[in-house]
């Protein structure tokens, strides 16, 4: 749920390839939080803060009425439904329309505020998953694959090579796009390349081009954390470019150990 290249790779993690929702969190949340730790020291480095302190003054408070409790709950429930997706066989999907049946049931939410959402993104997400899964009936996308000799490439190569240009694409496209784009020819290419069947197939290439398309984010157009960031008027393109590919790099390098971290360890 964390972003849109995620989703789409669950659709072609299926089977013996599935990942949990736990599973996939007991790996990407390590990895996110290194990858955070060390931006946040860059863009400090780069960028050092001329005052000691900020005061921030937030306007809230902790409601204690039926709906809040309500929303409380249903929170957390929909949290442990995720973790424990072992247990009860619901997948990731399923759960997450609970909450909406119930803030919709109960009044939390009313059919004008589902309007704000960026149905937008959504469509085009499904537009993607929908485009990948037509590639791969047709046979289009096993064509492509086939068409490139990657038999007389390592393994190890078009995996290195499949992340850094998923990293490079979604830089100058967004993210998602990139994903739709690159997820359904590596998809097919897991599970006709023998090198990369042995290593881990469509699970492994699948995972490690799913977190770099992730990396891409030199640009205002990279993904829209940067547009909003850019968009206060506060920022230039080489303000963010130049942190931007730094983390680029380093995060395909930790991507690249992760991969190689979680083959040790039979997770491939």
């Amino acid at each position: 749920i964390g972003t849109p290249p995620n989703a789409i790779a669950l659709k072609y993690l299926t089977g013996a390839d599935a990942v949990s929702f736990a599973e996939w969190m007991a790996f990407a949340v390590p990895f996110v939080v290194v990858l955070l730790a060390f931006a946040w020291i860059l863009v400090g480095v780069l960028y050092p803060a001329g005052d000691e302190e900020v005061n921030l003054e937030i306007k809230g408070r902790f409601l204690k009425n039926p709906k809040a409790y309500l929303v409380y709950g249903t929170f957390a429930g929909t949290i442990i439904l995720w973790l424990t997706d072992f247990l009860h066989g619901l997948n990731a999907y399923t759960v997450a329309l609970i909450p909406v049946g119930v803030f919709l049931a109960f009044g939390v939410i009313t059919k004008e505020e589902l309007r704000y959402i960026s149905w937008d993104v959504l469509w085009l997400v499904a537009g993607g998953i929908a485009l990948g899964l037509a590639l791969d009936k047709t046979g289009l996308a096993q064509h492509l694959m086939e068409s490139i000799a990657f038999d007389s490439v390592p393994a190890v190569t078009v995996i290195l090579a499949m992340g850094v240009m998923a990293a490079l694409m979604a830089n100058f496209m967004s993210n998602t796009a990139t994903a739709n784009l690159i997820l359904p020819l590596v998809a097919v290419l897991g599970t006709t390349l023998p090198g990369l069947v042995e290593l881990g197939g469509t699970r492994l290439v699948v995972l490690s081009t799913t977190f770099a398309c992730s990396m891409g984010m030199a640009l205002p157009i990279s993904t829209p954390p940067n547009a909003l960031a850019f968009g206060t008027g506060l920022l230039e393109t080489k303000d963010l470019a130049k942190p931007g590919l730094i983390v680029t790099v380093v995060g395909l390098m930790l991507n690249f150990l992760l991969m190689f971290i979680l083959k040790s360890v039979n997770f491939f």
